[in-house]
């Protein structure tokens, strides 16, 4: 029977782990990491203007603008609603975008990859008061792409991410600070 023991004791500790993996996590009195929204409760309702543009890149803002909207709508807890509604607004302006050759090939002097960056200035206003919640200037997201053959992507590819990327940044910092 001595020889039983030790299987023993190993199933038992195998089932204790398994059912501790098998938990949902700390209860709210246990001490430990928990994922909480980091949204500030206040708000309910957020309006999206369309961001001013000082680019000659004309798409570029509108895209933006609906970008943030669906990011809001998807992440946040808030409705997004028109500017006389809504307790806050955000708004911002795209101050520069760059498409900047990162490779190039040897045998063509065609450009392989290409960085697409963008540079907004945003600030997100409790309407309420006037009192800014959160202001980023210089804010910069890029995105790669590459308009060689085979994938010949154009340039819409890298502006399409670039947007994609700036939405979740400005999204993800209208979370309140740690």
């Amino acid at each position: 029977m001595t020889t039983h023991r030790p299987i023993a004791a190993a199933c038992l500790v195998l089932g204790a782990l398994a059912a501790g993996c098998a938990s949902d996590g700390p209860s709210p009195d246990a001490p430990g990491y928990a994922v909480k929204n980091r949204y500030p409760k206040e708000y309910r309702t957020v309006a999206v203007n369309v961001f001013r543009n000082d680019t000659y890149d004309r798409p570029l803002n509108g895209q933006l603008t609906e970008a943030l909207i669906k990011e809001v709508q998807a992440v946040t807890p808030y409705r997004i609603a028109s500017e006389s509604r809504a307790d806050t607004l955000l708004r911002g302006t795209v101050r520069r975008r760059n498409v900047r050759e990162l490779s190039k090939s040897r045998s063509t002097g065609l450009t392989e990859e290409a960085l697409y960056e963008v540079t907004i200035d945003w600030e997100w206003v409790d309407q309420r008061t006037g009192k800014v919640i959160v202001a980023r200037n210089g804010f910069t997201a890029s995105a790669l792409f590459v308009p060689s053959r085979p994938s010949a992507e154009p340039t819409e590819i890298g502006r399409f991410a670039v947007v994609q990327n700036l939405a979740t940044d400005v999204v993800a910092n209208m979370q309140a600070t740690w």
